[in-house]
């Protein structure tokens, strides 16, 4: 049976990866206080979180909700709703936050039934975003906000510079192919769609979302040693711990392999990509090992907001 999710958030090194870390270091937070004011929150209003995972979206804007307001986090995952109320409770915001299990596409509330609902980094792996996307809109009271911060790929999945390995032209041309058929093998199969922010503009138009507008990620995280700043520090003593925590870069898993196939990577370039990788990982731990490396990257990511007339 084909999985419903590509990614296993069961385990804690994905859990702690990409639910805590990654999404930590997208906002700035003079962006964060900016969107809140774009989103019009205030103190009493109800705010939903659709496909909440840890709660990063309600502990991150629910509080612009208080005091007075009611922050619902919706998730298809148990567990992770479980740690999304320890996350609240020992941010102060227990009291407020409720927990709901279901679908994004297929939500169990009433119509108009929150003044605003946000989506986290949830878009990209649905099958069928357009129908979470109906749904939103359908529990948002007129007026109301609409948000989904999402990816917004237009090519390779990779971006930024790094110090310790230089690619060949060829080797980042190949970089680029293996990340754009690996992201079709995902629409082909149904994993979802990394290019997703691309779309929402136009689809929330479509519905009759009004001043329908687009944000990016203004957060670039850089280390360049001796890494003296707080930030440098922070993000060195992430990039450490990440060490220990991801998969190597040459080894693919069974379900990366089957996008690649899905879309159409050669098996030769599939074996040359992974040599490739292999190099690349060595040399990146040895850099940071040795207190050498430096890099730079800003993801492509979104936020598409639009206002329910």
């Amino acid at each position: 049976m084909r999985p419903r999710h590509p990614m296993d958030y069961s385990r804690a090194k994905t859990r702690r990866e990409v639910l805590i870390r990654q999404r930590r270091d997208i906002w700035t937070p003079e962006q964060i206080e900016s969107l809140a004011r774009h989103f019009g929150l205030k103190p009493g209003m109800e705010l939903l979180d659709a496909g909440c995972g840890f709660g990063y979206a309600m502990r991150t804007w629910g509080r612009f909700c208080l005091p007075g307001g009611k922050l619902t986090g919706l998730d298809r995952d148990k567990k992770l709703l479980s740690q999304a109320a320890r996350f609240c409770t020992k941010e102060g915001l227990g009291r407020a936050a409720r927990f709901v299990i279901g679908d994004v596409c297929k939500m169990p509330f009433e119509d108009n039934a929150f003044d605003a609902a946000l989506a986290h980094v949830v878009f990209c792996h649905l099958a069928e975003p357009e129908k979470a996307l109906d749904e939103m809109i359908r529990v948002t009271r007129p007026g109301g906000c609409v948000a989904v911060f999402d990816n917004a790929l237009a090519g390779s999945a990779s971006s930024g510079w790094t110090n310790w390995r230089e690619p060949t032209v060829d080797e980042k041309l190949l970089g680029h192919e293996v990340g754009i058929r690996m992201m079709n093998g995902r629409r082909e199969l149904g994993f979802g769609d990394f290019s997703v922010g691309c779309h929402l503009p136009s689809w929330m138009e479509a519905r009759g979302l009004r001043n329908v507008g687009v944000r990016t990620n203004e957060r670039v995280v850089w280390v360049a040693p001796p890494s003296r700043s707080p930030e440098q520090g922070t993000a060195y003593r992430n990039t450490v711990e990440r060490m220990g925590e991801l998969v190597r870069w040459d080894r693919v898993s069974k379900t990366e392999a089957a996008q690649m196939r899905a879309g159409g990577l050669a098996r030769g370039k599939f074996d040359r990509h992974r040599r490739i990788n292999r190099l690349a990982n060595r040399a990146y731990r040895k850099a940071m090992r040795g207190r050498t490396a430096a890099y730079a990257w800003s993801a492509p990511f979104w936020c598409i907001s639009g206002f329910k007339p």
